[in-house]
């Protein structure tokens, strides 16, 4: 499994950190469009592929990829998008770009729709106000986002699993588990600075401890985000039941 999953999502994890650190390459016909197109192809016939096995696993190799698609498209979406756009508008478009990687979770453990949806609603706000507060306030590269988001999945996804393993001395599960989820998360910060890479290229102001700052930040305001929505949902009854919990 180990051989597998670095096979895959290592040269994943090098191709997208080489596509990101020249943006601006990546925005037109060329290597690194090619090389993140190359990606986002490969792992969506793996995925159609799973769908003849027991187990579809479209969650596991599909669930960063409307991100990957909405890089890939940008230059269509954005004619859809006023440049420069609102930082209101930003934070909409990306809190629902976010929110829609939860559609591939739900397919794939048949999660009920409208409870899963509204479960996760409050991680997606916490993270989007992050992103759009500290991208706005100081000047990322891609390439930081990308990494920052990667270190920052492999920390918090099932509840800190990859920690978990690494200390109980399953280093091999740890290398496993962290290989898969760093591309994911990775793109859930990279993806919104390059699709409005001209609003959050504007601040002029940087920090040697910005890409510590947002590591921090993203660690811990979506959940504080999401235990602040999880008791209003609870003081109107909500109920969980059958929702798949995988964070």
């Amino acid at each position: 499994m180990l051989a597998f999953v670095l096979a895959l999502k290592l040269p994943t994890i090098l191709i997208l950190a080489w596509a990101f650190h020249c943006p601006e390459e990546l925005f037109r016909p060329g290597w690194r469009y090619r090389g993140v197109l190359t990606v986002a192809v490969v792992h969506l016939l793996l995925a159609l592929l799973s769908l003849r096995g027991e187990k579809s696993s479209v969650a596991e190799l599909f669930i960063a990829y409307p991100l990957l698609w909405s890089v890939l498209l940008r230059s269509w979406l954005r004619r859809l998008l006023p440049i420069p756009a609102s930082i209101w508008l930003m934070a909409v478009a990306i809190c629902l770009l976010l929110w829609l990687e939860e559609t591939w979770v739900i397919a794939d453990f048949h999660s009920p729709p409208l409870r899963h949806y509204a479960h996760y609603f409050g991680f997606y706000v916490g993270m989007t106000a992050t992103i759009v507060l500290l991208y706005h306030h100081y000047l990322f590269t891609p390439l930081q986002t990308f990494i920052v988001g990667g270190l920052w999945g492999v920390l918090v996804e099932q509840q800190f699993g990859g920690p978990k393993l690494f200390f109980s001395g399953a280093v091999a599960q740890a290398v496993t588990f962290g290989v898969y989820v760093f591309p994911v998360y990775g793109l859930y910060l990279a993806a919104p600075r390059l699709l409005f890479f001209e609003e959050f290229s504007r601040p002029c102001r940087t920090s040697r401890w910005q890409a510590l700052l947002l590591f921090v930040a993203i660690t811990v305001l979506p959940l504080l985000v999401w235990a602040a929505w999880s008791a209003i949902l609870k003081a109107f009854d909500f109920d969980p039941s059958g929702v798949e919990f995988l964070a």
